[in-house]
């Protein structure tokens, strides 16, 4: 029974951040992603009320369309099949009203990949500003990410 959960967990997770990735339907255009010398940073943000209750209520989410999730990845260029990079990652977001709050990533390992996700409340039709701040642990580098997003 257990390697049954097991298995399922990581099949919720798996689907998790395909779902995100698909959602956005954008997720690999040059403006959600960014290249770097070492690193290709992969930023995101979509409503949680397209996630699956099963994969919200095993992270903690709330599940709505006035709340959003901000998932960023950073993988490791190189020979072979990309890895996911521990980092630390630290934002912020400003509406259009100029009204500031801060990002409070945690992170999500699954074996090769690391995601670090936020949660935010949004209104309909809101714009938001993002600005990112990711220090990958393997690089002494900072990356700076910004990109609005209405929802």
């Amino acid at each position: 029974m257990k390697l049954l959960k097991l298995n399922s967990f990581k099949q919720i997770v798996i689907t998790f951040f395909t779902m995100a990735i698909l959602i956005s339907g954008s997720f690999v255009q040059a403006e959600n992603s960014k290249e770097y010398v070492d690193h290709i940073v992969y930023v995101n943000a979509f409503p949680t009320d397209s996630l699956p209750p099963e994969m919200t209520k095993q992270y903690g989410l709330k599940r709505s369309k006035n709340y959003a999730l901000v998932n960023v990845s950073v993988m490791e260029k190189g020979a072979g099949t990309p890895t996911g990079v521990k980092s630390k990652v630290t934002g912020k977001l400003k509406n259009l009203m100029g009204q500031s709050r801060n990002l409070e990533f945690r992170e999500i390992k699954e074996g090769q990949a690391v995601y670090y996700i936020a949660q935010i409340g949004v209104q309909s039709k809101e714009t938001v500003n993002f600005f990112i701040e990711i220090r990958p642990d393997s690089n002494k580098e900072k990356y700076d990410i910004k990109f609005s997003k209405t929802f």
